[in-house]
């Protein structure tokens, strides 16, 4: 039964019977290689290699290995802010 008829060479007016289950079969093939590439690309340990390596690459220069220098004053500005916004918070709770 294999005609190896693919969707787009057949007609439903002049294909018979076995092309198109053969047809059907292969659009299904083809309908469960997508999906199983899709559920792979959207694994969690596959979207959290990607996270860390995406980080990792914004932090550290592909070449040389060094840590960029902006990323870690941009880090060490963050960490200053937040304390500032945690002491000014809590200085007005006390204050009220």
């Amino acid at each position: 039964m294999t005609d190896n008829v693919y969707t787009s060479d057949v007609t439903v007016d002049s294909a018979s019977p076995s092309q198109l289950a053969e047809s059907i079969r292969l659009r299904e093939e083809r309908i469960a290689d997508n999906i199983d590439e899709l559920v792979g690309r959207v694994h969690p340990k596959v979207l959290a290699t990607r996270a860390a390596n995406k980080a990792k690459y914004s932090v550290v220069e592909e070449e040389s290995g060094s840590v960029k220098s902006e990323a870690v004053a941009l880090g060490v500005g963050v960490v200053l802010g937040v304390a500032a916004l945690i002491v000014g918070v809590s200085g007005r709770s006390k204050r009220g």
